[in-house]
């Protein structure tokens, strides 16, 4: 069993020139809660008098998802966290030798001694503790684990591994995740950065080691370049693992849009699964495939996700695109005009050919009734 922790009202505000309203969160947040979440990161309550605001009223929306509020290890965050009722708090702070001398001007020891207490001052105000070594896949491995250690002897709930870089790669987080699964004995949470664009990638290798929560973003918002995307998680751990879950996949096209929309960020046409192009064919080879059956150049069904699959007409278009094409657009001619249609195609450069040049071509005269009535 796989558990997803979303963090688009946290991590995806992050992405630079990103301000959601809290609004905004409240119906992001009630999409994620219909989808399927299990935990939404709702933001760090000390961070502005709104985002606190944001993180109170989520939290007392009578969501079946948890609510979880970003800290540092700092006791009055613990606090501003009660003051919004969120179920989770989740603590970070680095402890590599690097980060713990230059910025931190601290040692191991001092680190823990804080880290640990902030710990047993959320636990004793009956909040659960998601305790998150940031940089953890570049921090000395005898740190991490001493850290991780005296946190969960403190009483955290989870060991978030957070590859806050990007730098890791398949194999090695696989290796990473299954060493420190065995090291700690404890549940482990993953989030994963897509500086090298291995974000989901990574989270998919922490999975088969034994990560049994992944942090994920709508349409892979936050620092930087973002994080592991919610849409390509849950659609691999769907199809590809067979992971059971009660997500509602025909709602991330909703979701990715809705993001788009508050954010102010386009998607990409070649974004999978949400893109325009997602399953739209076009080479005529491709088209005559699907037309038979879709799975030949499709992983999954496009109506799992709300998307319908569709065809495209440029110079790589065969008689079979055409033909579908003028079925769509319940139009049938005879083998003349089709011959007309591929070679104004094919003479094409540049650019599809739009249903208004296809009329363009025909001869009225020669067109039949509509069909499809």
């Amino acid at each position: 069993m796989v558990e997803i922790l979303d963090s688009t009202l946290r991590e995806g505000e992050q992405t630079p020139g990103v301000t959601f309203s809290v609004e905004e969160k409240i119906t992001i947040a009630s999409l994620l809660d219909e989808f399927g979440v299990d935990i939404i990161e709702a933001g760090h309550p000390r961070v502005s008098d709104d985002i606190c605001r944001g993180v109170k009223e989520i939290s007392n929306q009578g969501y079946k998802a948890e609510i979880l509020a970003h800290c540092r290890a700092i006791k009055e965050d613990i606090d501003f966290a009660r003051s919004c009722d969120v179920d989770w708090v989740g603590i970070f702070f680095c402890v590599s030798n690097q980060r713990l001398e230059q910025q931190f001007r601290s040692n191991l020891n001092r680190a823990i001694n804080l880290i640990t207490s902030t710990i047993e001052y959320a636990k004793e105000h009956g909040l659960k503790v998601r305790y998150t070594p940031e940089d953890a896949t570049r921090t000395e491995y005898a740190s991490l684990t001493k850290v991780s250690k005296a946190a969960i002897e403190a009483g955290a709930d989870r060991i978030s591994i957070a590859d806050t870089v990007g730098a890791m790669t398949p194999i090695k987080m696989y290796e990473f995740v299954n060493k420190l699964k065995s090291d700690l004995k404890i549940k482990l949470n993953v989030h994963c950065h897509n500086d090298l664009g291995l974000a989901t990638a990574n989270s998919l290798a922490a999975y088969e080691a034994g990560a049994t929560m992944i942090d994920v973003t709508v349409n892979g918002m936050g620092e930087r370049v973002g994080i592991t995307s919610l849409t390509e998680l849950c659609i691999a751990l769907h199809f590809i693992y067979k992971t059971k879950n009660n997500w509602k996949l025909d709602m991330l096209p909703e979701l990715s849009h809705k993001v788009s929309e508050f954010s102010g960020m386009n998607i990409s046409p070649n974004t999978p699964i949400v893109g325009k192009n997602a399953f739209l064919h076009n080479a005529g080879l491709h088209v005559a495939a699907v037309l038979n059956n879709p799975k030949h150049y499709e992983i999954f069904p496009a109506e799992i996700v709300g998307r319908k699959r569709s065809f495209v007409l440029d110079k790589m278009a065969g008689k079979q695109t055409i033909k579908q094409k003028l079925e769509q657009m319940k139009i049938a001619v005879c083998d003349n005009n089709i011959t007309k249609i591929i070679h104004y195609v094919k003479s094409k450069e540049k650019g599809t050919v739009s249903d208004s040049e296809i009329m363009g071509i025909l001869d009225n005269s020669e067109i039949q009734m509509p069909i499809f009535q």
